[in-house]
């Protein structure tokens, strides 16, 4: 008998915890542990015709209704020709709690909430599409009305649901703290969306501008009307962008979703030379590009120009035919276009993940969302990667280019023509700043022209070190310049003191004298600098070349002095290394500066390098 009973109390219990949740877990939760509360009567609905009832008085006044209650599985049958009628009521609580209905991702036309006041009228909260966001009763991303219980008796609610298609999306039932918590998590997703796909829209500009390939700017339009679709089917469109237009609300997730297909038809159409190897299969894209950019035309007119059954057979056709020709030019021998197929299955994925929701594999729509922005995310930075990949020649080649303009090839720096616009710039900078800069010339001294740098390699190679030693002395911001055979020039942004000016040159003389001992050859790299430095008054760029050659070609008959300062009015002015008359009180010098200013140490310490012989 003992036994008996206890199997039969085993078995009430189980078909209580197998039932229990059909009453009891009526709302959805943001979290498995979130707060919630009893109900004191459970979300029961009813489906009516549509328009027969406008309000709760008329629902109790149609006679009994054979209410359903509303389970985890529950569809709303909502469509054009019937609502949804849906009631609960929260208990009476001691002191009053404030309650949040949220609907997640539900892109339905309208929701209702309807309430008694004070006086026992009804008051009524909408949201929806058919109503501009700047109208809905909580300004949120997504319909969400207020609850709040009474003391003194029980709540009673009732919600009215009108929309074209059935309802999947269980409403959740948050309390203030996870209701925040749910719209900070939708922050993050929407902050990661503008981010990634600003930079890869920017990434693509940017490769377009370099290598003047339209393929990057086709697939920059692809990342940016993807960006938008992404951020309608998330809720932000209607949210921030249109919050006073009723009609864009409705239809710009049909126009960003066409757009989007038109410009993946337009970008595979010519990232996978369709034009001149499958002319068939590029004419098929150009026309699914025109069709796409047609019904995105109609749409932003007028919603019901195209059906809904017809909208989403289109979007589904256009989605097989992009991967469709894909497949079959892969197929057919193209091996590149398996690299764009590969980046195009995670943006699939993306685009899958409402109906994932919908299918019960993700158990919330937010997380659900932040994959498919991921997933896309992937799927496009791996058809970028793969483009700049194929495009690596031309890029090289143009910069090829570009650098053939620019530099000198035999010894690497800048062709005098540069110098003429960035001198003057600088010394303009400087004097609206009212700050110093510096200008150094340095000549190579003991060195006979040459006919062809190029095929001399002994002067070659010279000209490449010497230019290394004068590229690795200056600032990313410097400017270095092979102004004349023989004859260099370095432009130092101000504001910049003496002192770090005379560091420079003291630095270039140092890596000179060391590389003509490695060489045993002491006259090889012998330089005299001539050095300007102050705040421009009225001098102009040419004045203060002449300035700084009239110096060097009196260092060349005048006392031996490697490094000269010229003030502004060309005067001479305190030196470095003015007792310095030998090579060895040069040396000397050198090594003392570099100990008392270890950055400019570039081997070794001070304390572990030899000094200068």
């Amino acid at each position: 008998m003992d036994s008996k009973t206890s199997w039969r109390g085993f078995l009430g219990v189980l078909l209580c915890l197998v039932l229990h949740p059909g009453h009891a877990q009526d709302f959805d939760r943001l979290y498995g542990d979130s707060a919630t509360i009893t109900l004191a009567e459970p979300l029961q609905w009813v489906a009516v015709p549509k328009g027969s009832i406008v309000s709760p008085d008329a629902l109790t006044a149609a006679g009994p209704l054979r209410l359903q209650p509303y389970t985890g599985t529950t569809a709303l049958p909502t469509s054009a020709s019937q609502d949804v009628w849906a009631t609960f009521s929260l208990p009476a609580t001691e002191s009053l709690q404030t309650w949040f209905i949220r609907l997640p991702g539900q892109a339905l036309v309208r929701a209702s909430l309807f309430s008694r006041g004070p006086q026992g009228e009804w008051r009524v909260q909408s949201a929806g599409l058919a109503l501009a966001p700047a109208d809905w009763s909580l300004r949120t991303r997504v319909p969400s009305f207020e609850l709040q219980t009474r003391s003194d008796r029980a709540q009673t609610y009732y919600l009215r649901f009108e929309n074209n298609r059935a309802l999947t999306g269980r409403p959740m039932l948050l309390s203030p703290v996870d209701y925040v918590d749910g719209a900070s998590r939708v922050g993050v997703v929407i902050g990661l969306m503008w981010g990634m796909f600003s930079v890869l829209a920017t990434l693509s500009l940017a490769a377009f501008a370099m290598g003047r390939n339209r393929v990057f700017l086709w697939f920059g339009a692809v990342v940016v009307t993807l960006m938008f679709t992404q951020l309608v089917l998330i809720g932000y469109g209607g949210w921030r962008m249109w919050p006073g237009s009723v009609h864009l609300n409705q239809v710009m997730g049909w126009v960003s979703a066409a757009l989007s297909m038109a410009a993946g038809a337009w970008f595979c159409a010519h990232a996978s030379y369709a034009r001149s190897s499958h002319p068939h299969i590029y004419q098929v894209l150009a026309a699914v590009s025109a069709g796409s950019l047609l019904m995105a035309a109609l749409m932003a007119i007028r919603q019901d120009f195209i059906p809904r059954d017809l909208r989403n057979l289109w979007l589904a056709l256009a989605t097989l035919t992009i991967l469709g020709s894909l497949v079959w030019m892969s197929v057919r021998g193209q091996a590149w276009n398996r690299l764009l197929l590969l980046g195009t299955a995670p943006i699939a994925l993306a685009a899958l993940a409402r109906i994932f929701y919908n299918a019960g594999w993700v158990s919330n729509l937010e997380s659900a969302q932040a994959a498919g922005v991921l997933s896309a995310m992937v799927g496009l930075l791996w058809i970028f990667f793969v483009l700049a990949w194929r495009s690596r020649a031309g890029l090289f080649s143009n910069h090829r280019i570009a650098a053939l303009a620019t530099y000198d090839p035999a010894s690497g720096l800048m062709l005098p023509r540069v110098m003429e616009g960035r001198l003057s710039q600088m010394l303009l900078r400087a004097q609206s700043r009212r700050s110093e800069c510096g200008v150094v010339m340095l000549r190579w001294l003991n060195q006979a022209p040459s006919p062809d740098e190029l095929s001399d390699h002994t002067r070659s190679v010279a000209l490449s070190r010497i230019g290394e030693i004068l590229r690795r002395a200056a600032r990313d911001v410097d400017t270095v310049v092979r102004y004349e055979e023989n004859l260099f020039l370095m432009l130092i942004e101000g504001p910049v003191n003496r002192e770090a000016v005379s560091e420079v040159s003291t630095k270039i003389l140092a890596d000179c004298i060391r590389l003509s001992d490695k060489l045993d050859e002491p006259d090889a790299f012998n330089l005299h600098i001539a050095i300007w430095h102050g705040t421009p008054g009225e001098q102009t760029g040419q004045q203060v070349i002449d300035s700084l050659k009239t110096r060097l070609r009196r260092m060349t008959s005048g006392p031996r002095r490697y490094v000269q300062f010229i003030d502004t009015a060309g005067e001479p002015a305190s030196m470095p290394f003015e007792e310095s008359t030998r090579r060895e009180d040069l040396v000397a010098k050198i090594n003392a500066i570099e100990v008392a200013h270890p950055a400019l140490h570039d081997e070794k310490l001070p304390t572990q390098r030899a000094p200068l012989r």
